[in-house]
């Protein structure tokens, strides 16, 4: 019987089976469309879905905005998950992408009663749903905190996140790029790989045309399944569950390793800017480019 309860938020996109399985606490996210009301996002529950988001974000003149919680839902999740254990750690979204890590430990300074530590995980989305699934599990076992802190820490060094935007028309509204930029990426169907790099996102070079991306990610996966250094690997997109599947096929075909693979859906924090039609490969462990790019051990 563990003595500590794992906390995280909703930019893991982690499912809710999986968070109910492990017992994993989660703050929500705020998903503001213009002067309509404030949404709170829990992965794949709250007061929206996954699926209303993305048929808003469609038809919303402005792309929406997002912003971490108030104070407050830092103490009571803190005080939750300090119920039935007496020590608390905490996983977030890194500190460069957005505020939580600052917010949660400023409430966490305040606790004194309490045993909360809180890892800046330096990653997002479903690279930060590993780390904390990992850390659960853990916990589940036994280990210590010292034991998951160690841990995680290094995971964090093998964090393997691949995603292929398929259109730069939200970063193009967003301000992040010119309209040159965008047509031109969609004239040569360019198509941007990114990764995760010192707790920011970062550039990892370009493939051309959907096709493409399809094959290198069925390459990518097939290397995913055989180097997971945990027992989960996800398949990441952005309404493109079809392609997702394709990939997963081929994934379950090389899977000797017995590595459960998950397909799930960006939430509101990366999708909003990576746009529809994205799909990405991530996994904790061994990664080289020249598998994505060249298709090549």
């Amino acid at each position: 019987m563990t003595s500590l309860s794992i906390v995280t938020d909703a930019s893991s996109d982690l499912p809710r089976d999986l968070v109910d399985e492990y017992n994993i606490h989660m703050t929500p996210i705020r998903v503001i469309f213009g002067e309509e009301k404030v949404y709170e996002f829990f992965s794949d529950w709250g007061s929206i879905t996954k699926e209303e988001f993305y048929q808003k974000l469609r038809t919303s003149e402005e792309l929406p905005s997002t912003a971490i919680p108030p104070p407050k839902s830092y103490f009571e999740i803190f005080e939750e998950a300090s119920k039935n254990n007496k020590e608390i750690l905490a996983i977030f979204a890194s500190s460069k992408l957005t505020g939580i890590v600052q917010s949660a430990q400023r409430v966490a300074n305040q606790m004194e009663d309490k045993d909360i530590t809180i890892i800046d995980s330096k990653v997002a989305g479903p690279a930060l749903g590993l780390l904390v699934l990992e850390a659960a599990k853990m916990a589940q076992n036994g280990a210590s905190k010292d034991e998951i802190i160690t841990k995680v820490n290094q995971l964090i060094s093998q964090v393997a996140h691949t995603s292929i935007m398929d259109t730069l028309e939200n970063v193009y509204r967003s301000g992040r790029v010119s309209f040159v930029k965008k047509f031109m990426g969609e004239a040569f169907k360019i198509k941007p790989i990114i990764h995760f790099k010192d707790g920011e996102t970062s550039s990892g070079g370009t493939l051309r045309g959907s096709n493409q991306v399809l094959e290198r990610l069925k390459f990518l996966g097939t290397k995913a399944v055989n180097h997971a250094v945990t027992d989960h690997v996800f398949i990441w997109h952005t309404q493109n569950f079809d392609k997702a599947q394709e990939i997963k096929q081929i994934m379950e075909e090389a899977n000797n390793n017995g590595k459960e693979i998950r397909i799930l859906e960006a939430g509101p924090i990366i999708g909003t800017h990576l746009g529809e039609n994205m799909l990405g490969v991530v996994y904790l462990g061994k990664y080289h480019k020249r598998w994505l790019l060249k298709m090549k051990d």
